[in-house]
């Protein structure tokens, strides 16, 4: 029998091929080193040709290269097995070779997954088959190069085991490297890093923001609890910042729901120290029905969403947000409440007075008139209703426009007039275009060319111009002045009732009655969406809107002709910016 010679090449004509091991332990090869010196090399490395060359590639083998060549030198005659392979071959075959030997680093062989993936143009089973590995041994070495750099070669160099890897794979990358730094430093062991990471992951099932989102997530530990040996196990978001930030968004979205609703919406967060102040009619803390259907309508009235763990987008409704103001409502229901039980104790000729409470005077305490804090935008809204319906008064009473313009003209207040009203009152009335001329010349040409019969309402226009010029405390001198009544003019549409949100609109539709006129449809309505509820509130049978006023409309009442008043605080307020409308 003929015994096949084996062949042999020079250590020097051998170069290192494309292996995916990067790391080579030492103890382990200083063994092998031992090993090879004894015996030298009884198994053959593998090897291909290097084109163009007189030199060959390993293939595989590469520890067994190393050793002879640190024990013998280049000149050793090392056995190979020539084979010719293409890159793709020779990276599978490599990858085989180190895996049923000793064993590469897990991050190696992710690398080398990853090449080959991309090789294969994303076919998984055949990246597998070519590697000799199974699908499951294929995705858990994917799922590692969710690892930093850093963490990798850690792994690779048995500074950290593979459970710390795994682990580490699914916390944000720029918090890797520092909780790595903290376990080499202190040498965490697996199950304590597993404990630590617990403890700041977030529970999806405490989510409020659509989780299906988190399902393909490497943050989600679902994915490593399915590959890994190491894992926080099922449900749990182990990227707790952009937890935070889905949280918020959802939160958000809450409270913008709520804008229709409420005057105030405050997001409550961990750290912000707020107690909530609930608002209600009876008990202990409460300011009676009549007031709280008045709060409601207040700017101060609302609700808060919770951004709190263990409370994530809980909404706490009912709620004051001027703390000063509820204890004043609060103490007047107290006083009331005192005040009608001594009524009712001296109508029954008990002559008891309880401790703090008023003493008897035969009448029928009567209570304090519900109040509220009137929002800015209906504020707003009021004051230019208010210029527009004191314009239309002055065009109506020539005698009192005149008396008015006078009175402006003796507080120095000349400046109040507003050319823009006027000019297109002037154009209306006076039957002429506009762009005549300028300053006081153009002035003059268009006054003598208007009709003589029309000089007395273009006085009255000049004067109602002023509506628009005066400031607020002016405004409601001059609408006293006028006698203005709100009934004429006020008018309920679309326009007035977007300006209040849904607890602002019962507390109107209280006021006013409408609530009472709907009856038991009312609740349905307010159950709606806002725009369904204000055509609700627009067309109630029976009720009789034309001159029925809200409070927030009527302007206050004061005597004007009366000696004394303090015209300091009248000449120093500075007119609202508004819309400038053309007059009546």
């Amino acid at each position: 029998m003929t015994l096949s010679m084996q062949p042999t090449l020079p250590i020097r004509k051998i170069v290192r091929g494309k292996n995916p091991r990067e790391y080579f332990d030492p103890d382990e090869m200083a063994e092998l080193e031992e090993g090879i010196r004894a015996v030298g090399v009884l198994e053959p490395i593998v090897v291909r040709p290097v084109p163009g060359t007189y030199l060959y590639e390993i293939i595989a083998g590469e520890r067994r290269w190393r050793a002879a060549k640190n024990v013998f030198g280049d000149g050793y005659d090392m056995p190979v097995v020539i084979k010719d392979a293409n890159d793709e071959t020779a990276e599978a075959m490599s990858v085989i070779e180190n895996y049923h030997r000793a064993a590469m680093s897990p991050a190696e062989e992710a690398h080398a997954a990853q090449r080959q993936l991309l090789r294969q143009r994303g076919d998984k089973e055949e990246a597998a088959r070519l590697m000799g590995w199974s699908r499951d041994v294929l995705e858990r070495r994917l799922a590692l190069l969710a690892c930093t750099p850093a963490v990798l070669k850690a792994l690779t160099t048995r500074t950290i085991q593979l459970g710390h890897a795994e682990l580490l794979s699914g916390i944000p990358p720029d918090k890797q490297d520092s909780v790595l730094t903290g376990i080499v430093a202190q040498k965490v062991p697996v199950a304590v890093l597993k404990a630590q990471l617990g403890r700041y992951a977030r529970r999806l099932a405490d989510a409020i923001f659509d989780t299906a989102q988190c399902g393909g997530c490497p943050h989600n530990s679902a994915r490593q609890s399915g590959l890994f040996a190491e894992s926080l196990g099922e449900g749990y978001c182990q990227h707790p910042s952009h937890f935070e930030e889905l949280t918020q968004q959802a939160i958000e979205s809450r409270a913008n729901a709520l804008r229709d609703e409420y005057p105030v919406i405050r997001i409550v967060k961990t750290g912000d120290g707020f107690t909530p102040l609930p608002v209600t009619a009876e008990g202990d803390l409460g300011v009676g029905a009549p007031q709280y259907t008045s709060c409601q309508g207040c700017q101060s009235f609302g609700c808060a969403v919770s951004v709190m763990p263990g409370s994530y987008g809980e909404v706490t409704r009912s709620l004051c947000f001027d703390a000063a103001c509820n204890s004043q409502k609060v103490a007047l229901w107290r006083k009331a409440q005192r005040d009608a039980q001594a009524a009712l104790d001296e109508a029954q000729g008990k002559g008891a007075v309880k401790a703090g409470a008023a003493k008897p005077t035969g009448k029928k305490p009567k209570p304090a008139a519900p109040t509220n804090q009137t929002p800015q935008r209906v504020v707003s809204h009021r004051v230019m209703e208010w210029r527009k319906w004191l314009a239309k008064a002055l065009m109506a009473q020539p005698q009192c426009s005149q008396r008015v313009l006078i009175a402006l003209a003796l507080a120095g207040r000349g400046a109040d007039l507003r050319e823009a009203q006027f000019r297109n009152a002037f154009d209306r009335l006076a039957g002429q275009a506009a762009g005549a001329g300028f300053g006081v010349r153009g002035g003059l040409q268009r006054a003598a060319a208007a009709p003589e019969a029309q000089l007395e309402r273009l006085l009255q226009a000049a004067t109602a111009s002023a509506a628009f010029g005066v400031n607020v405390t002016d405004l409601e001198l001059l609408l006293n002045y006028a006698q203005v009544d709100e009934g004429r003019y006020f008018q309920w549409n679309k326009e007035f009732l977007d300006l209040f949100t849904m607890s602002e609109l019962e507390s109107l539709a209280a006021e006013v009655g409408l609530k009472k006129a709907m009856g038991s449809g009312f609740k349905a309505a307010r159950a709606g969406k806002k725009p369904d509820f204000i055509t609700a509130l627009l067309k109630v049978p029976g009720f009789v809107y034309q001159g029925t006023v809200p409070a927030v409309m009527r302007y206050p009442r004061q005597p004007i002709l009366t000696d004394g008043a303090d015209e300091a605080e009248s000449t120093e307020a500075t007119p609202e910016e508004q819309p400038e409308p053309a007059l009546a």
